[in-house]
């Protein structure tokens, strides 16, 4: 059973939760809408539902939901980037219910723990502030774990209903969502301590599943292979590695990286088979921690290139429960101790990493047309050209279509060149120039990409 939080410790919740927004709260204005976020805002732009709906179907890979509540907050009045603003409470939000549902296991400081390695963990900052339905798969599938073990607990009518609503919104947000509910389904079929219950919690979550699965006639029509080729084929190591890198970007240090992969791998593992020798609802944090990563891996064995760390987000909370309750057979202050450890070593990571650096498109577009481009002339970029189009067409004015050429032989009388860079000499841009003959460049230079190389007119 969870044990109530005193005055002090919920104090102490809500003021880590504090933290946890405050972190993601400034690249909401500060940062500019990259790529896929610039989907999600051509989506939520549509005038009509009906149109909101085929433009998910036509350029997206997941469910509506999200899309549908940040759709109406912009009919509303609610400004495009401040949308970002659901997914920076949604943050918050996740690291109240993890510490929440780590209470049914962990003491107090353990299960705070787990609720800052998701307030600062990496991959959920990452997301905890885009246009994006990251963060919402993240706290739906929390609450998949803590209605099942209400409902298992002290079966009721509002337990069961809220069991069937998580289904269903868990499973038209985002489709990995379909993995934690496979493996929950697993461990009611196989657990044989919950038989008694089984049809209690099975039933709700079939009436829910059968809501979100109203949208798979759409999803055939979303796959496509070739959309999703850019994942690649099957490694062992990015999914051995998924547990740490949530939290942390260690695992792209060489050599390291991957003996801290197993090792977090081995103490989510190891706690997870301690809560499980405790109880039944043990049991089932590791199954939601470690069965969608290996049902994702065999997906991606297959031939289905879905594997990609942002999709696995969800089991982000139960491998930080888990982890900290292989800690818990520590004495009392030597769990605190590397609990709090853990904790720091992901702040520091989180402060060195500096995320994924976005370029500012925004200001790309507008030095653009302020140094005179008109629409008619070629942009010669730097780095990765599919990076650059899509935010581009949504920051220049009239939101006009670019189309991408290889670079050609014929002189240009001008081209407009691209190039994020933290340091460029002037001797370098000027060697650019002549290198590849532009006449009369010029040059915008903010930020960080690729070294120049060869590039002619279009």
């Amino acid at each position: 059973m969870p044990r109530r939080l005193s005055r002090r410790d919920r104090l102490v919740v809500g003021l880590v939760a504090a933290a946890a927004v405050a972190v993601r709260l400034p690249d909401v204005w500060s940062q500019s809408l990259w790529e896929d976020e610039v989907a999600s805002a051509r989506i939520i732009a549509q005038p009509t539902l009906l149109q909101m709906l085929a433009r998910v179907v036509r350029t997206e890979s997941t469910p509506p939901l999200w899309y549908l509540g940040e759709w109406l907050l912009h009919r509303a009045g609610m400004p495009m980037v401040d949308g970002r603003l659901v997914s920076v409470f949604l943050g918050g939000l996740l690291l109240v219910l993890v510490i929440g549902l780590a209470r049914w296991f962990l003491s107090f400081p353990l299960a705070l723990a787990a609720g800052l390695l998701v307030g600062l963990g990496g991959e959920f900052v990452r997301h905890g502030s885009e246009l994006r339905a990251y963060e919402l798969l993240a706290v739906l599938t929390v609450l998949l774990a803590r209605c099942l073990i209400a409902q298992m607990t002290e079966p009721r009518r509002k337990h069961a209903a809220a069991l069937a609503a998580t289904v269903a919104a868990g499973g038209l947000t985002h489709f990995f969502f379909a993995f934690s509910v496979l493996a929950a389904l697993s461990w009611l079929l196989v657990d044989p301590t919950v038989r008694a219950r089984r049809r209690q919690t099975v039933l709700p979550m079939v009436a829910g599943g059968l809501v979100a699965m109203s949208w798979i006639p759409l999803m055939l029509v979303q796959y496509h292979p070739t959309r999703l080729a850019w994942i690649g084929s099957f490694h062992l190591r990015p999914v051995l590695a998924v547990p740490l890198r949530l939290f942390s970007y260690a695992e792209t240090r060489p050599l390291v990286g991957p003996v801290l992969s197993l090792l977090a791998l081995l103490l989510v593992l190891t706690g997870g088979i301690r809560l499980g020798r405790r109880s039944s609802a043990g049991r089932l944090l590791l199954v939601l921690a470690l069965a969608p990563l290996a049902e994702a891996a065999l997906v991606w064995r297959l031939g289905m290139p879905i594997f990609d760390l942002r999709n696995l987000i969800g089991v982000g909370a139960f491998c930080a429960i888990t982890g900290l309750a292989a800690l818990d057979a520590l004495p009392r202050r030597a769990a605190v101790t590397a609990a709090s450890t853990l904790c720091v070593l992901t702040a520091l990571s989180l402060a060195s990493s500096g995320l994924r650096w976005i370029p500012p498109y925004q200001q790309m577009a507008r030095t653009l047309i302020q140094r005179g481009w008109n629409g008619t002339q070629a942009i010669a970029i730097f780095g990765d050209p599919y990076a650059y189009r899509s935010p581009l067409e949504w920051y220049l004015p009239g939101r006009p279509t670019l189309t991408i050429h290889r670079p050609g032989t014929r002189r240009c009388g001008v081209i407009y060149i691209l190039h994020a860079t933290d340091r460029v000499s002037r001797q370098t841009w000027d060697h650019a120039d002549r290198a590849s003959g532009l006449q009369g460049a010029v040059f915008l230079v903010a930020g960080r990409a690729d070294p120049p190389r060869r590039t002619g007119c279009a």
